[in-house]
């Protein structure tokens, strides 16, 4: 029987879990995609206000999009698994490299195909707010990311070098 998972929005009540998630990536040395701030951030609270900043038009950091942050959460025993951010369009950056949808699991639960659940789910979102085709990309030797976006529907599209995280990227669109 397949587990029970959930994609939430963030609440303050899993705070202690953001908290305990950005250590395990430090600590792993991965690089926590759809996490938003998390990685700068120490504090679960402050991450979870920024959240909210980016989920509105009228509070979005000059620059940045839009975005919908989710947990991807076990429901057996409400163990956060997984984060996926979902932004609602493209700026130049976004089109370039990183797309519509970022997300990571965290490194002691990969490999149990909760990514491939947890961008489907995603994608879902992404249809529910109207989007008729997403892009997404990953580090070209990112072969689990690969599959999860391939298992999804995605269709390669191109690559390219991305200077500011010195690698390379495979770029992909899901139609939806």
């Amino acid at each position: 029987m397949e587990e029970k998972l959930l994609l939430l929005r963030p609440t303050a009540e899993y705070i202690p879990q953001y908290e305990e998630y950005r250590r395990e990536f430090l600590d792993f040395g991965g690089s926590m995609d759809g996490a938003g701030s998390l990685r700068r951030l120490e504090s679960g609270r402050a991450w979870l206000d920024e959240v909210e900043r980016f989920s509105r038009p009228e509070t979005v950091p000059e620059g940045k999009v839009v975005s919908t942050q989710f947990i991807l959460v076990r429901e057996a025993d409400d163990r956060l698994l997984g984060m996926l951010q979902l932004r609602h369009y493209l700026n130049d950056y976004l089109a370039q490299y990183a797309g519509h949808i970022g997300y990571s699991v965290r490194p002691g639960e990969r490999r149990k195909g909760y990514a491939k659940r947890m961008l489907a789910m995603g994608l879902e979102e992404a249809r529910a707010l109207g989007l008729g085709r997403v892009m997404i990309s990953c580090a070209v030797d990112n072969e689990g990311s690969r599959r999860t976006i391939l298992a999804n529907g995605g269709v390669f599209h191109s690559t390219i070098w991305d200077e500011e995280d010195q690698e390379t990227l495979e770029r992909y669109w899901i139609e939806l």
